[in-house]
């Protein structure tokens, strides 16, 4: 399985954000994930929110805290590498409010993740924890 990040983001954001998603590339629909073909990439995306399930109940007191929203819901997207997924983010999430989940150990606001990508482009959330956690 290729690696996976979860966006999550109130209703009214988070259907911008899958418009935006539909409309960067060839989007199709599939089985299990829908799949997005961008520049030399393609990615599965998941925007039936039921990954929010894995969530524990301090993950989702967390998240909520960071949206200042209650409702919330989530796209599981599936990416090849470290480039694609930095180079769609930076195409897709500016000005939608959201929490990243990296799936690995941090949650990071949409703002945090486009600053940490414009200072540091090579910056990879699997190799390295620079103490984040949500906010900005």
């Amino acid at each position: 399985m290729r690696p996976t990040i979860v966006l999550l983001s109130p209703t009214s954001d988070l259907q911008e954000l899958v418009a935006r998603l539909r409309g960067v590339g060839s989007y199709s629909e599939g089985t299990i994930f829908d799949h997005l073909d961008w520049r030399e990439c393609r990615f599965g995306v998941d925007v039936s929110g039921d990954v929010i399930d894995e969530f524990d109940e301090e993950e989702i007191a967390e998240i909520r805290e960071e949206l200042g929203e209650s409702e919330f819901n989530a796209v599981l997207v599936e990416y090849p590498g470290m480039a694609c997924i930095r180079d769609l983010l930076i195409e897709v999430i500016p000005g939608v409010r959201g929490v990243l989940d990296t799936n690995h150990g941090e949650l990071l606001s949409y703002d945090t993740v486009l600053e940490r990508f414009h200072r540091d482009p090579s910056w990879d959330w699997r190799t390295s924890n620079d103490g984040a956690t949500s906010g900005g």
